[in-house]
C-alpha cells in the first residue's frame, strides 16, 4: 500500500497505519543502518522472507561472512541469527578513515515465523554472502484438502 497524504480519497485504518510504522521502524532498526546505541549491535543484516505452503525461506545478506563465522539458533517458532563481522583495518588506519559507510562488529538478529516449523528438517547455506535458510513446515501448518464426495 502507497500513503499518498494528498489524495482526497483516501482511506486510512488503524491496522493501516500501524503497518506502515511497523515498516518504517523495521528498515531503521534492521535494515543494516546503524542502530547502536539502542539495542548494542552495530549493524544488522537485512532479511528477505518468503512463506510458502510447505515451508518458509528466509535469505540474509551476511556479506564477508561465510558459515562458521554465523551462528544459527532456533526455539519457540523463533529464528536468531548471531555473528561478527570484523573491520579490516587496523586501529592506525581507521583513525586515518575519512569516510566509513560499512557496518562491522558483532550483530544479533532474531525473528518471529509466521507458521509452526519443522525444527529437525531446517537447513541453511550461505554462498557469497546471501545466507539461505529453508524451515519446512510442520505437517498441521500445512493445511490439507479435503476431498468431498457426492453422498448416494
Amino acid at each position: 500500500m502507497s500513503l499518498n497524504p494528498f489524495r482526497k480519497d483516501m482511506h486510512l485504518s488503524l491496522s493501516d497505519l500501524q503497518t506502515e510504522m511497523n515498516r518504517m521502524f523495521d528498515r531503521v532498526w534492521h535494515g543494516g543502518l546503524s542502530t547502536g546505541p539502542f539495542d548494542g549491535n552495530a549493524w544488522a543484516p537485512a532479511f528477505d522472507v518468503l512463506h510458502e505452503d510447505d515451508r518458509v525461506v528466509l535469505v540474509a545478506e551476511v556479506p564477508g561472512l561465510e558459515a562458521p563465522d554465523v551462528e544459527l539458533s532456533f526455539q519457540d517458532n523463533r529464528l536468531t541469527l548471531k555473528g561478527h563481522r570484523p573491520s579490516p583495518w587496523s586501529e592506525e588506519a581507521a583513525a586515518k578513515l575519512v569516510r566509513c559507510e560499512r557496518r562491522y562488529g558483532a550483530f544479533s538478529r532474531t525473528i518471529d515465523l509466521p507458521a509452526e516449523i519443522d525444527a529437525d528438517g531446517i537447513t541453511a547455506s550461505v554462498h557469497h554472502g546471501v545466507m539461505t535458510v529453508t524451515l519446512p513446515k510442520v505437517e498441521q501448518a500445512r493445511g490439507k484438502q479435503i476431498k468431498i464426495e457426492a453422498a448416494d
